[in-house]
């Protein structure tokens, strides 16, 4: 019975949904087709930073790829950085396990053999310090990632609104007249 309530629950969301990737908010309009007014002085990486959202899909992708976030939002050091760090970690717990003092198991996903003797507090604090390292590098990534990108999407807005109120100047009639003006204030 519990099997069929899933499964008719898991039918009826995706039945409703309308996105193909994992969002948690529905798309009403397809952006595909939506045309916006674009400064001619606008680069295309500047465009296609301004078109970049976070969603959940790219949490999954920084899981798995390390600095997927700072790659997305063009901060390629940073990204290159994490991918360093937490490859290192994954290469020390690889390390450990070939060693024998790290075991994967059922009912935990790996513990340190604390019954050998053998085993030097060396090897216990690279475990832990590689297990701290690739859950650091994942939050550090999707949160200076995200930072990161509003901060690029904001500079832009900011550059091209700024150019954009230097050369317009209301006219009498309401509508916005190429121009240039100059003010003297005493």
């Amino acid at each position: 019975m519990k099997k069929t309530a899933v499964f008719i629950l898991i039918s009826f969301f995706a039945l409703k949904s309308y996105s193909q990737d994992i969002d948690l908010f529905q798309k009403k309009q397809n952006d595909n087709f939506k045309f916006e007014k674009i400064n001619p002085q606008m680069s295309i990486d500047e465009y296609r930073i301004l078109s970049r959202n976070l969603r959940m899909k790219e949490m999954l992708y920084a899981m798995i790829v390390p600095g997927y976030v700072h790659f997305y939002a063009k901060d390629n050091l940073s990204g290159y950085s994490l991918l360093a760090i937490r490859s290192a970690a994954f290469g020390t717990i690889a390390y450990l396990a070939y060693k024998g003092e790290l075991t994967f198991g059922k009912d935990k996903l790996w513990k340190l053999n604390l019954k050998n003797e053998d085993i030097s507090n060396t090897d216990k604090y690279l475990a832990y310090t590689s297990l701290a390292a690739i859950f650091g590098t994942y939050f550090y990534d999707w949160i200076h990632g995200n930072y990161m990108l509003k901060k690029k999407q904001e500079n832009i807005r900011y550059k091209y609104n700024m150019k954009l109120n230097l050369g317009m100047i209301n006219s009498p009639t309401g509508n916005s007249i190429p121009s240039l003006n100059f003010q003297i204030k005493f």
